[in-house]
């Protein structure tokens, strides 16, 4: 992909699709991240992260170069709203499709993210709980770590 492109709107509108691109394939970063965690192949999320990781790099840079193209087209620190309402008809034409897609693959990505942070808690916790009982403590009644009692002691004071 040519990255100086002569036309300050092309290289933008190509920026806009990269963006929406990146952003749906961190999605399904995201989602194989829950079936994952969801079926414990905890082994897998490793992959998943780097994988996320190379993904949030190229995230960060198209953003820098969708600020340089804002700041070239006269749009620096604009909304997507006021950038519609700015642009040209032929412009407004072609960015808000692009707009309508990168909305709902961030919208999308948020989702995708709640789940997989939601379930990632939840293994985390269990994994904490399982290490804990290994070690002998268990978790009191505002779930936090106390030393597990022996049995006869737990016995004796449920029975007295």
């Amino acid at each position: 992909m040519n990255y100086n492109t002569q036309d300050p709107f092309v290289e933008y509108t190509t920026v806009i699709r990269e963006l929406s691109s990146v952003a749906a394939q961190i999605s399904r970063v995201e989602e194989t991240k829950v079936t994952v965690a969801a079926e414990k192949h905890h082994q897998l999320l490793n992959e998943c992260i780097q994988e996320e990781q190379a993904l949030l790099l190229k995230l960060r840079g198209l953003e820098q170069r969708r600020i340089k193209c804002q700041k070239t087209l006269d749009w620096e620190d604009l909304t997507i709203k006021q950038i519609l309402e700015k642009a040209s008809p032929t412009q407004l034409e072609t960015l808000s499709p692009l707009f309508q897609d990168l909305e709902q693959q961030l919208k999308r990505l948020t989702h995708s993210r709640d789940a997989a942070e939601k379930i990632l808690n939840v293994r985390l916790r269990e994994l904490e709980i399982i290490a804990m009982q290994q070690q002998g403590s268990a978790y009191d009644s505002e779930r936090k770590a106390a030393p597990a009692a022996s049995s006869a002691a737990r016995i004796h004071d449920t029975y007295v």
